[in-house]
């Protein structure tokens, strides 16, 4: 079995913290997202964040699987494949998704960052988000190794961050989170709250081709599914503690911008606490960002070469992760982030039909799933 880069870890967690890091964006670091796509429906968070992450689980663990047995480990090659014969209507779907996902995602880690920095170190918007941009750049063109490597470390430091802040304060909550079990859920009902549990899972998927891109180093099915189980534990115990120790302030957390830090402030943590936040935005911006743009870049390598462009495959690794990197942050910079959200805010409706449903029933129902994969 391959190791990872940390400590001679299993290769299998390095996918695992992939998945996570790229998960782990600023709307899950600030606590934002939990509250739009969970919280905000009341103790029916207790829940649903884990039905979203079990869905990603399956959903990854299929794509994985489908992956490895072909040797597809870029998204549209791996799209043409798995959705043969309606790959020219399907693969185009899932193009457009995910590279909207991609744009949106990576300046609003941009935007995010930047106003961060200011925030902390009173530095310029313009110098941080260039920062931000240097980071990733340099980050994207040392291939998968190095992505895992870095995915590896964030998400180590990540993980302990989030015990910190979430594990400090759970014991001071649970009193309040009582309170709010004892009460009655949002009066919306459990219908919106699952459907927004399932629109965070499709917005999840919506990125599969990113942990494609990683994914060459799980050897054997057995490997797919080890790095599906740490991933789901990791993902669904991570934003699970989150959104309880949130919820645990329902209602009047709903319209904190940094929900994280009304926690901090009415909890544990102080100074230090806020200092620690956004060292774990910053990592989660830079984190999600580089899994994007990987992916992405993947993409624009593999065009080059099937229009036969054999040499030079590092000067288009430097040239595609240039072009995402230097259009995204066009973007942040430009205030162009609401006009693209629009769209962004639809993508749950597209990868449910697109990634969600052809993915599991493909790898739930087909019978060519059961063939085992080469070693």
């Amino acid at each position: 079995m391959k190791k990872s880069p940390v400590s001679g870890m299993p290769a299998y967690f390095a996918v695992a913290f992939v998945w996570f890091t790229t998960h782990f964006g600023g709307g899950f670091a600030s606590g934002r997202q939990l509250v739009q796509f969970f919280v905000q429906y009341g103790w029916y968070a207790l829940f649903t964040p884990i039905i979203a992450i079990l869905i990603n689980a399956l959903v990854f663990y299929y794509a994985w699987e489908f992956s490895i047995k072909h040797k597809k480990f870029e998204y549209r090659s791996w799209a043409d494949a798995f959705y043969s014969p309606y790959e020219k209507i399907f693969s185009n779907l899932y193009e457009f998704a995910f590279n909207l996902t991609l744009v949106t995602a990576t300046a609003v880690a941009f935007a995010t960052g930047g106003a961060t920095m200011t925030g902390v170190f009173g530095t310029p918007y313009m110098l941080n988000t260039a920062v931000i941009a240097v980071i990733m750049f340099f980050l994207t063109i040392y291939g998968a190794d190095v992505i895992r490597a870095v995915a590896s470390w964030i998400a180590i430091i990540v993980i302990v961050g989030l015990l910190i802040i979430y594990g400090s304060n759970f014991i001071a909550i649970i009193p309040n989170l009582k309170n709010v079990i004892g009460e009655l859920p949002s009066p919306n009902g459990f219908g919106p709250a699952l459907w927004e549990a399932l629109k965070y899972s499709s917005l999840q998927a919506a990125v599969v081709g990113s942990y494609i891109a990683v994914a060459d180093v799980l050897k054997d099915k057995n490997d797919v599914k080890k790095a599906a189980i740490t991933g789901f534990i990791l993902n669904g115990f991570l934003l699970g503690l989150a959104a309880m120790v949130i919820l645990s302030y329902y209602p009047n957390i709903l319209p904190e911008a940094v929900p994280v830090l009304y926690v901090i402030n009415n909890g544990v943590g102080g100074r230090a606490g806020e200092l620690l936040v956004s060292l774990l935005i910053f990592l989660g911006v830079i984190s999600t960002g580089v899994n994007l743009i990987y992916g992405g870049a993947k993409r624009i390598i593999n065009i080059s070469v099937k229009e036969g462009a054999q040499r030079n495959s590092r000067k288009k690794e430097i040239i595609a992760s240039a072009v995402y990197v230097l259009f995204t942050w066009g973007i942040a910079l430009f205030g162009l982030i609401p006009l693209i959200a629009k769209g962004y805010g639809y993508i749950g409706y597209v990868a449910f039909p697109v990634v969600v449903l052809p993915i599991l029933y493909k790898g739930i129902f087909k019978k060519d799933r059961t063939q085992r994969i080469d070693a």
